[in-house]
């Protein structure tokens, strides 16, 4: 599959703010302060079972913009290899995977004069 920069830090994207260093460069130059970036994890229920959470994780978000640059033949070696790779997680009729990201707090300094 054609991962290009895909990901990046700083590229356009939902990983564009995967770098805690590249948050509090964006925050500081909006005029915030005091930025703390802290990394959280949750539990999620991906799908009832392998072949849903991969269709859930491919038919949506980055999962669909990668799959549609992606030739037929490609895709659907990615389907199943994603669907095999998901079966260990399947536990009481669905697919548990922690989620992980970034709980940011920033201040934004009055103005000048106020």
């Amino acid at each position: 599959m054609p991962l290009d920069a895909f990901g990046a830090p700083g590229a356009p994207g939902i990983f564009s703010l995967a770098d805690p260093d590249r948050v509090r460069e964006v925050l500081s130059a909006a005029g915030f302060a005091g930025t703390t970036v802290t990394p959280v994890t949750a539990p999620g229920t991906w799908g009832r079972d392998a072949g849903d959470a991969a269709a859930f994780l491919l038919d949506s978000g980055p999962g669909r913009h990668l799959l549609e640059r992606a030739a037929p033949e490609s895709r659907d070696r990615a389907r199943a290899a994603l669907t095999e790779a998901l079966r260990p997680y399947e536990d009481g009729g669905a697919v548990r995977l922690r989620g992980a990201g970034w709980l940011v707090t920033a201040v934004r300094p009055p103005a000048p004069g106020r």
